[in-house]
């Protein structure tokens, strides 16, 4: 088919009527139409719901409206100034995980020169994908045992026992025991390469011009500057996309929390997720936890607008 006829061809595509193209398109709107009724009724209408209850009192069956009352008790929760601190250090510490050590894995499996090698490691990497989190949340109970732990067992059997400590029942070392699990992450963090940021930088990495790397090395750049000169900038967008999130799925997660401390001992390692699963399901104020939830929302979004906007790469996609 020569030019002048593919632009022909197009020319009578964007021509024809769109009634028309709506109907020859109406059997793939049929089968998305069962997709996006269950994502309304399960996703959307939950969403959009918390912004409107947000604004009353409601215990899941009589509500009164409040305007922004339920926004004003938030500053008065004696919960917020340690879970505002706790979330920031869970988020920091997920932040790391999530941006190091997938990265220095994805580094490492590219730069194998057998195959063979470099598909045995990424099979080793992603396996723990398929574990359940519950499993590793309650590994990880068993080694912070203040008993039986194999962490305390090692102290007392190096002559260390003054640092065997109830991991997870001190105010002070409780929330700092959460982020080697990850936090209230649902991924896998220390001592484990999370998976799927594994996969993200690997994909990014594999796309990296080989001819571009090959220049640099006969310019004499080293492994250290080929990466940080030439790989790091062309996956900015990989970084980007397991940065947003980590930040969003630690910010809102609290499954190790409710697994292991339950915001205890005392506050020391409440986080807002939590405190509005307890406000929903545990004191009946349903209003006040869809607030929380509005709040956690915008401060999402606020994060995820500033860090796109501040980590821009030269290969987004970018539409016409």
């Amino acid at each position: 088919m020569t030019t002048n006829e593919l632009q022909k061809r197009r020319t009578n595509n964007r021509a024809r009527p769109k009634s028309g193209r709506a109907l020859k398109n109406m059997p793939i709107y049929l089968c998305l139409l069962p997709g996006l009724l269950f994502l309304f009724v399960f996703s959307y209408y939950p969403f959009f719901s918390a912004f409107y209850f947000s604004l009353f009192k409601w215990d899941g069956v009589n509500s009164a409206y409040v305007g922004i009352q339920n926004f004003v008790n938030i500053i008065h929760d004696d919960r917020l100034a340690p879970a505002v601190k706790n979330i920031f250090i869970l988020t920091t510490a997920g932040v790391f995980w999530a941006l190091t050590l997938p990265l220095i894995g994805a580094v490492c499996i590219n730069n194998f020169k057998s195959s063979k090698t470099a598909r045995v490691y990424l099979i080793i990497f992603t396996i723990p994908m398929v574990i359940p989190w519950v499993v590793t949340v309650l590994v990880w109970q068993v080694l912070y045992d203040p008993i039986d732990g194999p962490i305390n067992r090692f102290l007392y059997f190096i002559g260390l026992s003054q640092f065997a400590k109830a991991w997870l029942a001190d105010y002070e070392t409780a929330i700092w025991a959460l982020t080697l699990i990850g936090g209230g992450n649902t991924g896998v963090a220390f001592p484990f390469v999370a998976g799927m940021n594994l996969l993200v930088y690997l994909a990014g990495l594999i796309n990296v011009p080989a001819e571009v790397k090959e220049a640099a090395k006969l310019e004499g750049a080293t492994t250290w500057q080929i990466f940080y000169r030439i790989e790091l900038p062309l996956i900015r967008t990989q970084v980007r996309i397991n940065l947003i999130m980590t930040i969003i799925t630690q910010l809102q997660a609290f499954q190790t929390v409710i697994l292991l401390t339950r915001g205890g001992p005392g506050y020391a390692t409440m986080v807002p997720g939590f405190a509005m699963y307890q406000d929903a399901f545990f004191f009946s104020k349903m209003g006040y936890a869809s607030t929380l939830g509005v709040v956690l929302f915008l401060i999402m979004m606020l994060i995820t607008i500033v860090v796109n906007k501040s980590l821009k790469s030269p290969t987004d996609f970018k539409p016409d």
